[in-house]
């Protein structure tokens, strides 16, 4: 794999994989009679570093009016895509998956703690919180 390397002098396998995966490597071995054996592994590394999710900002407006459009902006420390989950928003407000935006108007008054679960492919979880408040 990318950043994985062999040494014929050392004959050692050494390295760092910079991106998540797993590659399966097969070594053969020759002794000086021409004999060889060959040995299959993998090798595998999975992400365990949470998203990186920038912070949302409190908002306040007035009932029948549109909130600010949020955009949440994750990131995965080794490229992997970031998925969001959104819990909490008032009637009125929704998520769009596609534009990672939150927008809409709120229709009735309330103060609402808004959750987002940002996921990467590996399952690692990043939440943050935020509130919108409606007069």
């Amino acid at each position: 794999p990318e950043g994985v390397t062999y040494n014929p002098e050392t004959n050692t396998i050494s390295g760092t994989r910079t991106t998540v995966g797993s590659d399966d490597v097969t070594v053969v071995s020759t002794d000086e009679s021409g004999n060889t054996t060959e040995t299959s592994f993998t090798i595998t590394v999975e992400g365990t570093t949470a998203p990186d999710v920038d912070p949302v900002e409190d908002q306040t407006t007035e009932v029948n009016t549109p909130i600010k459009d949020v955009t949440l902006n994750g990131k995965d420390n080794s490229g992997q895509p970031v998925t969001h989950e959104v819990n909490g928003l008032p009637e009125g407000v929704t998520y769009d998956p596609e534009t990672n935006t939150i927008s809409g108007t709120p229709t009735m008054v309330g103060s609402y703690d808004v959750t987002v679960v940002s996921t990467d492919e590996s399952g690692n979880t990043t939440e943050k919180s935020f509130t919108i408040t409606v007069e």
